[in-house]
């Protein structure tokens, strides 16, 4: 008989995950954070994911997932995101992620979730492909465009104490390119490629990080700040627009102290094609999935930074 419970995630257990991300990633992380992030009742489904308790009742290891809406060729279907793995240290090794996971996934298929992404790292990406027979066919290209600025963006980070008052000088450095609409259509989707529904739901639901949506040469611009300036997406544009909206995000990034500019893209979509024509490829990060329905072609998914959970 196995040492662990496995109880579904709910807003009455979200405490015991409060404790697994300090302990997992020495992280403290308030109440609301957690209720933003795993309350996706909006996105299609909710609490897609299980806790693991040991036999005094602590927390000792969490999988789930994050439900999302993808735009597959004119049709609306559920999928879901891997994210937030954690196991406390004293109970690696024991066999929990893969436990945790196969539940989560049978869980996930119940509520109509056609196919699991993911963006896993190289800690997690053995046990995806080879225990959880996670397809790998494409990696994400990462440029990385390097901004000389005094990396105001990187201590506030590390001093808790700044980040309010660095927060308060980027919005007002930001007031003057915030744009009044807040959403904009998914820039990878054509009629070759589906991705992930980037509506109203969907960028209201991700404000459990703070980003922003900028209006440069009247395009929208979805961005973050996490020590770097992220793009997580731009409304579809020309090579010249591009180039200007680029220079002016690196104004802002020199500004907000930001020392690097950072962006996720699947290969040969609109904006990562714009990103290769004029910068080399940094790095590259595998794309994962478990399908769960022949019909879909996973291959046809595209992503962007906007698209993690961590966006």
């Amino acid at each position: 008989m196995s040492e662990y419970t496995f109880v579904r995630v709910s807003s009455d257990n979200l405490s015991h995950l409060q404790l697994l991300y300090k302990v997992a990633f020495n992280a403290v992380v308030s109440i609301d954070f957690f209720k933003k992030k795993f309350d996706t009742s909006a996105m299609g489904a909710e609490w897609l994911g299980y806790i693991a308790f040991d036999e005094k009742g602590t927390p000792a290891a969490y999988y789930g997932v994050f439900p999302c809406v993808c735009d597959y060729f004119g049709e609306k279907i559920l999928v879901a995101q891997s994210g937030d793995t954690m196991t406390h240290p004293e109970h690696r090794g024991k066999g929990l992620f893969i436990q945790l996971a196969k539940k989560t996934y049978d869980l996930a298929r119940n509520n109509g979730v056609k196919f699991i992404f993911g963006f896993p790292n190289s800690n997690s990406y053995p046990g995806f492909v080879k225990k959880l027979n996670w397809l790998h066919k494409e990696d994400l290209n990462i440029y990385k465009l390097k901004i000389s600025t005094v990396p105001l963006a990187k201590i506030a980070k590390k001093i808790n104490f700044l980040q309010p008052l660095y927060a308060f000088y980027c919005r007002a450095i930001l007031s003057f390119y915030i744009s009044k609409d807040k959403c904009f259509n998914n820039s990878v989707c054509n009629e070759f490629y589906a991705g992930i529904r980037h509506d109203k739901l969907f960028f209201d639901y991700k404000n459990y990080y703070e980003s922003y949506v900028l209006r440069i040469q009247n395009k929208k611009v979805w961005v973050k700040f996490d020590g770097r300036l992220w793009i997580g997406d731009i409304e579809k544009l020309s090579k010249m627009e591009f180039e200007i909206v680029i220079k002016t995000l690196k104004r802002i990034a020199f500004f907000c102290g930001a020392d690097n500019i950072v962006f996720h893209g699947s290969p040969k979509t609109d904006l990562e094609l714009l990103f290769s024509q004029v910068y080399k490829v940094d790095s590259n990060s595998p794309i994962g999935y478990l399908n769960f329905d022949e019909r879909i072609n996973v291959d046809s998914v595209k992503y962007h930074s906007a698209d993690f959970d961590t966006f």
